[in-house]
């Protein structure tokens, strides 16, 4: 009787998302027929703190009986130390493997057995957890989150099992994976010595060696209360999830966090990586280091490699893809973290013959923008592109509070993506260019091959 009215609200959550997308692009249509200015009215929420420096934020929505509970670790691969690569996110899988109250399955068979569901991810710079559920199950994700942050059981048969899940994912995810396991070496190359040199998976041989007691410091020193940010959003009242809070966290203590230094090794000149795989496809990366979230140059950033490599209509499609035959696809991708990062541009040549050929056309594409700039049509393009999705994304509550939350919890400033708005409002076509010629400059990157084997490679 519960789940077939769970199912019911879900059907009725999902058919108001979809009223809610209909509405959104009716806005996001007017919008692009008019000014060119974005104005969005900031989600309500209300924040408060525990004494041990918990904090919590609260984006209410009571339209519809349900509610999303996450918590946020500031915690993740970055903040790893030699030989411990790919604890952050062995920790994240421990966390489902029960407490000293909890048996392994029972927080699974709880959520579940209400008609909610859970799950987890651990990136470059943060962990978090979530739970969406009824609203009236309020009391029972936060009895259940308290618990996970102080009570996880440590034991080592289910740890060595659980290891043994870990590599498999290493795996299938990276080294079954050509473009995965390239792009670690280079990347590896690219930031070597530093916090970025791993990914988030870790090093095979560190996941092997990781101890119970390296797990239970890293998890004594990380997920504590001074080091967490709770997110609730949906049908919720703030003085409920006050008195629980109360209820459930206040009695813990903070922990003494000692953050290692963060910063990139300062690049003069450009590298290059090579690495030959069994593969027929050859790949073409460049790789940089970008400023921290923070910084609004990451919203121009966007933006630019949107011109040049992502949209159906960038340059590289155009130019190289298109009119020469000398690609097959581009792309790109940023990295912002509460650090420096980097940013990654990726090409496909048609063929290994034409490697070379085509990170030339690359060059020269990017010295002609930095040269001649870009044009009004582009610009105009790709700007109002950007602001929709923007828009877009903000319209859902869900995706919002994860936006607040997160400059919340890297740099304690919620409403950072209302300067990104204002940025984005005022920026023009010379400042565009400006920005991108700064971080995208031949010295500051990384080129990397991915290859077949013997066939050698572009230097």
């Amino acid at each position: 009787m519960i789940k077939t009215k769970v199912r019911k609200l879900y059907q009725k959550y999902f058919l108001s998302i979809y009223f809610l997308c209909i509405l959104s692009l009716i806005l996001i249509f007017s919008f692009t027929a008019g000014a060119e200015d974005i104005v969005l009215d900031p989600p309500e929420y209300q924040s408060f703190e525990l004494d041990n420096g918990l904090q919590f934020m609260i984006f209410p929505d009571h339209s519809i009986p349900l509610l999303r509970y996450s918590i946020y670790y500031n915690v993740g691969s970055i903040d790893e130390k030699n030989g411990q690569t790919g604890i952050s996110h062995f920790l994240e899988h421990l966390m489902f493997l029960g407490t000293e109250n909890l048996p392994e399955g029972e927080i699974d068979d709880l959520i579940s057995s209400v008609g909610g569901q859970l799950n987890a991810a651990t990136n470059f710079d943060y962990t978090y957890y979530y739970h969406e559920v009824p609203s009236s199950m309020l009391e029972l994700v936060m009895a259940l989150e308290s618990d996970r942050m102080h009570n996880l059981r440590f034991k080592e048969k289910e740890i060595n099992r659980e290891r043994e899940v870990i590599k498999q994912e290493r795996r299938m995810r990276t080294e079954n994976n050509i473009f995965a396991r390239g792009f670690e070496e280079i990347k590896a190359h690219a930031f070597k010595d530093s916090y970025l040199e791993h990914n988030v998976i870790g090093w095979m041989e560190d996941i092997n060696d990781i101890s119970i007691q390296e797990l239970q410091n890293y998890y004594q020193r990380y997920y504590s209360p001074n080091n967490a940010l709770v997110v609730v959003s949906g049908d919720v009242e703030a003085e409920k999830v006050k008195s629980f809070a109360k209820k459930y966290y206040a009695d813990y203590t903070a922990s003494n966090i000692e953050r290692k230094e963060f910063k990139l090794p300062e690049q003069s000149k450009e590298k290059t990586k090579t690495v030959e795989l069994n593969t027929n496809i050859p790949y073409a990366l460049q790789l940089y280091k970008i400023p921290p979230a923070d910084n609004l140059d990451i919203t121009a950033l966007e933006i630019f490699l949107d011109i040049l490599a992502n949209n159906q209509s960038s340059r590289l499609k155009e130019k190289l893809q298109k009119e020469a035959g000398i690609i097959l696809d581009s792309g790109a991708f940023l990295y912002p973290l509460r650090t420096d990062s980097f940013a990654l541009i990726y090409f496909i040549p048609s063929n290994t013959n034409l490697v070379e050929q085509a990170q030339q056309a690359f060059d020269r594409e990017l010295r002609k923008i930095f040269a001649e700039g870009i044009t009004t049509q582009e610009f105009k393009m790709v700007k109002k592109q950007y602001q929709k999705s923007l828009i877009f994304s903000q319209k859902n509550l869900n995706s919002a509070a994860s936006t607040y939350a997160l400059n919340k919890l890297r740099f304690n400033k919620a409403e950072l993506i209302e300067e990104k708005i204002d940025f984005i409002n005022s920026l023009s076509r010379d400042q565009l260019i400006q920005i991108a010629r700064k971080y995208f400059s031949f010295d500051r990157r990384t080129k990397g091959y991915i290859l077949p084997e013997n066939k050698g490679g572009a230097q």
